[in-house]
Parts: C-alpha cells; sequence; structure tokens
C-alpha cells in the first residue's frame, strides 16, 4: 500500500529554469536591477530562507548511475523528498521533470529517511538502503515577480557543497518560470542578459558536488 501511495499521489512537474553563474564582484546587484527595470513597481521584498539539502543515492548507486537526482530538503523546520531527472545545462536553460513528496511527520533527517525508504520504489527508484552522498547548506534569497503575462520565482543563491568532510562555498542565480509561455520566457532571459551581462551556469549544483565527489575519492 505504501508503494502504491508514492507512486500515485504526487504528480510530474516540468521544472524550465535559466541559471547565470554568479561568481563575479557585484552579481547580484546586477541582476537585481536588470531584474527590477522589468517591473512596473521595482523589486518586490525578498524572502530571506535558509534551505539544506541531502543528496541521497542508494547501495547499488542507481540514481548516480542513471543521472537521477534524489533528495531531502529541510527549509523552515520542515522536511520533503524531490526526485528529479537529471539534466546537463544548455546556456544556462535547464528543463526537466520533478516530483515532490512532502515529509510533514519528519522532525530529523533520519526520521525522512525512514518515511521515504518505507515506500520501497517511487517512479520505479528503489529506496531502499539510502544514504547520503553530499550535502547543500544555501542561503537563498527569493523574488516572486510577474513580468506581463509570466510569473517568474527568481533565486539569488550562496551556497557550500559538503563532500566526503570538504566544503566548497558558490553562488548561483536561477530564474525558474511558473506561470506563462516559454517564447515570452525565451524573450525575458533574452532582455535580463543584455541588462546584467552575466554568464549563464555551465554546471548545475549537483554536476558541481558530483565532480567534488570524484576529486575528492
Amino acid at each position: 500500500m505504501g508503494g502504491r501511495f508514492c507512486y500515485t499521489l504526487y504528480m510530474a512537474d516540468m521544472e524550465r529554469e535559466y541559471k547565470w553563474d554568479a561568481s563575479v564582484r557585484g552579481a547580484f546587484g546586477r541582476f537585481e536591477r536588470a531584474l527590477a527595470a522589468e517591473l512596473v513597481d521595482g523589486l518586490p521584498t525578498a524572502q530571506d530562507v535558509r534551505i539544506t539539502d541531502y543528496y541521497l543515492d542508494n547501495a547499488r548507486g542507481d540514481f548516480s548511475a542513471q543521472k537521477i537526482a534524489l533528495r531531502i530538503r529541510r527549509q523552515n523546520g520542515f522536511f520533503e523528498a524531490t526526485l528529479k531527472t537529471r539534466t546537463v545545462l544548455v546556456n544556462g536553460l535547464a528543463r526537466r521533470k520533478e516530483w515532490t513528496k512532502p515529509l510533514p511527520q519528519a522532525r530529523s533527517l533520519a526520521q525522512a529517511l525512514k518515511m521515504l525508504q518505507r515506500c520501497e520504489r517511487w517512479q520505479g527508484a528503489n529506496l531502499l538502503g539510502l544514504y547520503v552522498r553530499f550535502k547543500l547548506h544555501n542561503h537563498r534569497r527569493i523574488y516572486i515577480v510577474r513580468v506581463r503575462a509570466l510569473q517568474c520565482e527568481a533565486a539569488l543563491d550562496r551556497y557550500v557543497v559538503t563532500v566526503a568532510g570538504k566544503r566548497q562555498a558558490r553562488r548561483e542565480i536561477e530564474l525558474e518560470l511558473k506561470k506563462g509561455g516559454e517564447k515570452q520566457f525565451a524573450a525575458l532571459l533574452a532582455r535580463l542578459n543584455h541588462r546584467c551581462g552575466l554568464e549563464p551556469a555551465v554546471i548545475s549544483k549537483v554536476a558541481g558536488a558530483e565532480k567534488l565527489l570524484q576529486e575528492k575519492a
């Protein structure tokens, strides 16, 4: 019964987002000014959140081998699991499917892992014997904006990757399309790129962490 619950309750969403490399000095301010220029009333009030993401695999290494990302996220004391098809960034643009399962009764990572493993399988993935491969501590600033017919979420991320006892600090900017057409989104991205002058990200958070993991092996 638990397995059926995991299969049927949560439907897939298509995640469509663009990522910028924010490693250069003043990148966040440049992006904020570019985004504000698209808005009639300027930037709305930002929401600052602290997020910890634990990226998982099973004993057989199925998730890394199949290019699937499984994580447990802790935010504001609550846990949820997300399963994503992993994609390679192409000129900053990422597109992938994702499924999310809230774990409202979990009060710790250990409890969240136990609840997830009770499902045994999720979208065909084996959830038995899960362990944490690496984790990300993220200080995220979020803006929810409307640009004409588009609704988007902008995220300015200062995060630390922890892999095999090693830590590496990085910065990234994401703009995710929540509602609206992809052609209009592409046009918005072109205008933002022109205004902010930032380079697109060439590697995702997960791919960067896995590269670091391989270097430490």
